[in-house]
């Protein structure tokens, strides 16, 4: 669920910083199980406080991921060819 659905949303909100990123996520997954909801999503996220100094950096790294510059997900690596004997 988070590397399929949130890995950009994440690395936006933590602004790359391990810290940020497991606060967010220990965060989430309390307000998931309080609220019943079991599941994290943006809408969930949206309502977990972030730290001031990644909650800055936040929005220009939003604008470059939706721009398509910037992505959390690795590259899909092309596949091989198999020559013919």
């Amino acid at each position: 669920m988070l590397a399929r659905d949130l890995s950009d949303y994440l690395f936006a909100r933590s602004t790359g910083h391990f810290a940020s990123l497991m606060a967010l996520i220990n965060r989430g997954c309390l307000r998931a199980i309080r609220s019943g909801h079991e599941r994290l999503d943006k809408g969930l996220m949206y309502q977990v406080k972030n730290d001031a100094a990644a909650e800055a950096a936040r929005k220009e790294l939003e604008a470059e991921i939706a721009a398509g510059l910037l992505t959390s997900r690795p590259r899909q690596s092309p596949q091989r060819r198999r020559k013919s004997a």
